[in-house]
């Protein structure tokens, strides 16, 4: 920046190609002089000369001048190995293969961006030009978005920690002697509450990385959390795993790309016919392969 800044200012002081030679005081200029082949310009090739370099200037300093707006953005969480962004700051992880794969097809300018989830969430049922991914497709949800592409179905587990003695199940949890950790905006918050844990029993926490909330359990201020197989994938040398399953959810979970009501009708149809194309084809990509 400094040595930017220091050729404008010498651009200010001097034009390092065109000066005046004797403008006069008060008098029209009506000789320039070309500094470099030291030959002599009439006025109106100065002025141009120099109209040309003002708008030069102008398109380089433009604001946005390197980049078209997209035409959707997709907001994602930070979520282990799901979501995250790589050593260059891309948004990398098991699903943005396939998201790249789906919005280029669709032929839609669009950028990836990884946020909180309640801010993912927000802009989702806000914005005419936001998607949002992985959402869980529920049945409260169903009225509010447009279930575009299927990301992925998993189980959901409630998990505890490994040296836990009680023998925590329904019961127990509806009877208040139990906390749970979510973070706030995440449908396991809900899911939560669905299993009877009272507010004053569950800690939403705000920070985005998800691993806060097992940290809340490990430390022993909370006692349940729900989450996906933890175990599926995980490094043998890892070290001991601090939790215990507790049970499985009773159904498996939906998630996808989905867009808020609001958003604009062609998005809709061009992501949805991308996705008809790329899976009928046989070449929608899979959660575990590549980053196209």
């Amino acid at each position: 920046m400094g040595g930017l800044f220091a050729g404008l200012a010498f651009a200010e002081r001097a034009d390092p190609v065109l000066l005046f030679i004797n403008p006069g005081l008060g008098k029209k200029p009506d000789l320039c002089f070309n500094w470099l082949s030291k030959k002599p310009l009439d006025v109106w090739s100065f002025l141009l000369s120099k109209f040309v370099a003002t708008l030069l200037m102008c398109a380089f300093f433009m604001p946005g001048r390197a980049a078209i707006a997209a035409d959707v953005t997709l907001y994602t969480e930070s979520y282990g190995n799901f979501n995250y962004l790589d050593e260059n700051g891309k948004v990398a992880g098991r699903a943005a293969g396939m998201m790249r794969q789906v919005m280029r097809e669709s032929g839609l300018d669009f950028d990836i961006k990884l946020v909180p989830w309640n801010r993912a969430y927000r802009l989702a049922t806000e914005r005419d030009d936001a998607l949002v991914y992985a959402l869980m497709r529920r049945p409260d949800r169903e009225p509010l978005f447009h279930w575009l592409v299927p990301v992925l179905e998993t189980e959901l587990y409630l998990y505890g920690r490994k040296d836990e003695t009680r023998a925590i199940n329904y019961a127990l949890l509806k009877s208040g002697a139990i906390k749970g950790a979510c973070t706030v905006g995440d449908v396991t918050c809900g899911m939560l509450r669905g299993f009877g844990i009272p507010d004053s029993q569950l800690i939403e926490l705000t920070d985005p990385d998800h691993r806060a909330v097992t940290r809340v359990v490990t430390g022993g201020r909370a006692d349940v959390f729900i989450a996906q197989d933890m175990l599926h994938g995980r490094r043998a040398d890892a070290g001991p795993f601090p939790f215990k399953m507790l049970f499985e959810l009773k159904e498996k979970q939906h998630f996808y790309l989905a867009a808020g009501k609001q958003v604009k009708p062609a998005t809709v149809e061009a992501v949805r016919a991308a996705y008809a194309r790329l899976n009928s084809s046989g070449k929608l990509l899979k959660l575990s392969e590549g980053q196209p």
